[in-house]
Parts: C-alpha cells; structure tokens; sequence
C-alpha cells in the first residue's frame, strides 16, 4: 500500500486491506449503512405517528408504485438544467455568489444520492429510501444556505412527510 493513498474497505475502514473498493457502485455502502440514517429516529415520530393525519395505505401504495417512475424522468432532467444553467454559475458564482455555489453545489451532491437510489426504488429496499431521505436532507440544507426559508418550509413540511409516510413500504 502506498503511503500517500488512504484506501477504504467494505467496513469503511480507512488503512490497507485486501478487500478494497473497486467500482463506483460499492461506495454506496458506505452512504447508507443498517443503523438509522441521520435525524431519522428524531424525525419519524413527528411525521408519522405525531403527525395531524396519516396517507392511506393504499395512497401510499400509488406513492412507491410511481414514485421510481417520476425519478427516472425527473432526476435526469435536474442534471441536465444544473449542467446547462448552473455549472457557468458554480465556476463565476464563487467569485460572485459563494453561497449560492455552495447551494448549488449540496444541490449537485443530492442528486447524485437520488440517482443512486433509483434502482432501489423498483425494488422497494431500505437502502434506496435512506438515500431520498439523505438527498432530502441535503435539498434542506441547500435552503439553509441559500437563506431559502420558503423552500425549506416546504421542502421539511411535504417532503420529510412524504417520505416517511412511505417508509414502511420499503424493506430490506
């Protein structure tokens, strides 16, 4: 093992192993891990059993059946308008607008975690929900940076609510 080079095994454990990652795709291990994701324990009983009213289940079941469908179509799209209007913005925005950059910037990071949890969405994994969850989180913390309130009103209040309400419906 190189000195100068950190390499990461499947435990996330930084130092020089054999087993270590080769591909993109088994980094999501480390995103998403079996223990509750960030605020989630906090989190849940405010959206779920705290919450004035609850999704039917069979609303809920329309949710997680389309929802896999709208990210494919939706989640390439924000790429496609972050590449073509904003990446001129986050190269001139850090010389004109740091916090917009920065927003931005967290912007790019949550959809990248939403893309990755597209596959799982077919599939119904917890893994795929703890990574919308995480992306989320990162939408929320774009609007604390961007000094957003209305977004981030909207985006804790329907979003987080949404997204907990369907909880149930993906397992491991």
């Amino acid at each position: 093992m190189n000195g100068s080079v950190n390499q990461v095994n499947k435990q996330g454990i930084v130092g020089g192993t054999t087993s270590l990652y080769t591909t993109f795709s088994d980094l999501n291990l480390i995103i998403v891990m079996a223990e509750p994701a960030v605020l989630e324990p906090e989190l849940a009983p405010i959206f779920t059993s705290k919450a004035p009213f609850q999704l039917p289940d069979n609303i809920k079941e329309i949710i997680v059946k389309v929802a896999p469908y709208v990210s494919v179509i939706l989640l390439p799209l924000s790429v496609l308008a972050i590449v073509l209007g904003g990446g001129v913005a986050i190269l001139s925005g850090f010389f004109l607008n740091i916090r917009a950059s920065i927003s931005l910037l967290i912007i790019v990071a949550a959809l990248v975690i939403g893309i990755l949890a597209i596959p799982g969405l077919f599939k119904r994994t917890r893994e795929s929900w703890t990574k919308l969850y995480l992306a989320q989180l990162l939408y929320l913390l774009s609007s604390i940076v961007s000094f957003d309130v209305f977004g981030f009103i909207i985006s804790f209040l329907i979003g987080l609510f949404m997204l907990f309400q369907i909880r149930e419906k993906y397992t491991n």
